[in-house]
């Protein structure tokens, strides 16, 4: 974009009054909504500030469109808007003298955005590309092309200066893919991304410092976030992506989110741990203990040890279940001569705020019956995927959640629920 005639033509076009634009766009109202812009796009928050700001109020039939391209003549608009530059008259382009944005063309070359090429073409109609936007955007800002930096792109061979400055600046810092950060220089930008370019540039140029500041704040709680969530997936390795994906029950979105939210959002583990002179993290320990060994116990049945069962169960199971369950439990082990053998699946990542109020630890019990448990337990039990009853010596796996109440002498189980249907165990 480097200008063949020299940019002394700009000082010869003659500065005059505004011009009528004949766009489809229409005047920006503060309060427009969007009708193809969803609350939850991640470039709502953008789209809706370059509405307020009145560089943009979308189109006359109540859309953004936010997957279109951008044209040339309307990034320049939009920019020409950031910087308060006013339409003007003299247009030395050849093919933009006609152009609804001739009077921002103008603009931009007069203060040094845009150069005037040897064949004086602008293309205002043509869709603009990344490295377009990005040469624009620094210049229009003041800012100089750094060609001395290595470029923090996978893809950028060529004229690196501009988008490695803007990245360094926080405007625009590409997409990661493989570990690998691309720019897509070539690519032509949408109507979502250039909101955001055009926020970003309007804040900067607003005010620089406070932009780096705040940029850098959140790129500081980005990696933390990040950090957290390698973390977690960490933690819960091994557990079944069919759990992992069970949304149901969930307070948030994921397992990840709602993990997250027991820990950062509510004092469960704090007030709970307190309780018995724990830690939110000790506590968060004992959670998990307790629970596996409930569910560990409902695995490992056997009808022929059912008073070591029962002494057991009592160390874990709250009053309430201890008064109303505990003997059926008991009776239903032994008359119908259960033998079982499994463990459970889970770990401190699969500890999560359910969604009626209360954490509850998800995990996954694999087991087995042997002879000589009963035909009629067998028959019960349909595994969902096969629609047929269960079988001896075959592994199974169910997902199920627990639940607990902290009482004075320590957190105990109050049920153990399942979430899922059986399954054949891989």
């Amino acid at each position: 974009m480097r200008s063949v005639v020299k940019r002394t033509i700009a000082v010869l076009i003659i500065m005059s009054v505004s011009i009528t634009t004949n766009i489809l766009m229409i005047s920006a109202d503060p309060g427009n909504k969007f009708k193809d812009v969803k609350v939850t796009s991640w470039y709502y928050s953008y789209v809706t500030k370059l509405a307020d700001l009145k560089i943009t109020g979308g189109y006359t039939d109540g859309t953004y469109k936010p997957n279109n391209p951008v044209t040339r003549a309307e990034f320049v608009t939009f920019l020409c808007n950031v910087k308060g530059y006013k339409q003007m008259q003299g247009n030395p382009f050849i093919d933009s003298q006609k152009s609804w944005a001739s009077g921002y063309i103008t603009a931009a070359l007069a203060n040094g955005i845009i150069d005037l090429p040897s064949d004086q073409k602008f293309n205002p109609n043509y869709a603009i590309t990344r490295q377009e936007v990005v040469e624009m955007m620094c210049r229009a800002l003041n800012i100089t092309p750094d060609e001395t930096a290595k470029t923090p792109y996978a893809d950028v061979t060529t004229n690196p200066g501009y988008s490695t400055a803007a990245y360094s600046n926080y405007l625009m810092q590409g997409s990661l893919k493989d570990n690998k950060t691309y720019f897509n220089p070539k690519a032509n930008i949408t109507r979502a991304e250039v909101a955001t370019v055009t926020v970003n540039a309007y804040d900067y140029n607003l005010d620089k410092m406070e932009y780096l500041n705040k940029k850098k704040a959140e790129e500081k709680l980005k990696k933390a976030e990040a950090e957290k969530a390698s973390a977690w997936k960490e933690s819960v390795k091994g557990i079944s992506s069919t759990l992992l994906n069970n949304k149901e029950g969930l307070y948030k979105d994921s397992v990840y989110e709602s993990n997250k939210y027991l820990k950062e959002e509510t004092d469960y583990l704090k007030n709970w741990g307190a309780k018995y002179g724990m830690t939110s993290e000790q506590f968060e320990n004992e959670l998990v203990e307790v629970g596996i060994k409930y569910a560990t116990l409902i695995a490992n049945a056997n009808y022929k040890k059912v008073d070591i069962y029962e002494s057991t169960l009592k160390s874990v199971l709250d009053f309430n279940t201890l008064d109303g369950y505990l003997q059926k439990k008991l009776d239903y082990v032994k008359n119908n001569t259960i033998v079982s053998e499994g463990k459970f699946i889970t770990s401190k990542g699969m500890l999560v705020y359910a969604e009626w109020g209360n954490p509850v630890l998800r995990g996954t019990i694999k087991y087995r019956y042997s002879s000589p448990t009963s035909v009629n337990i067998l028959k019960s039990e349909i595994v969902g995927s096969t629609k047929k009853p269960s079988q001896l010596g075959v592994w199974y796996e169910q997902d199920f959640e627990i639940h607990f109440i902290a009482e004075d002498n320590g957190i105990k189980c109050t049920r153990l629920q399942p979430i899922s249907e059986i399954r054949i165990s891989k």
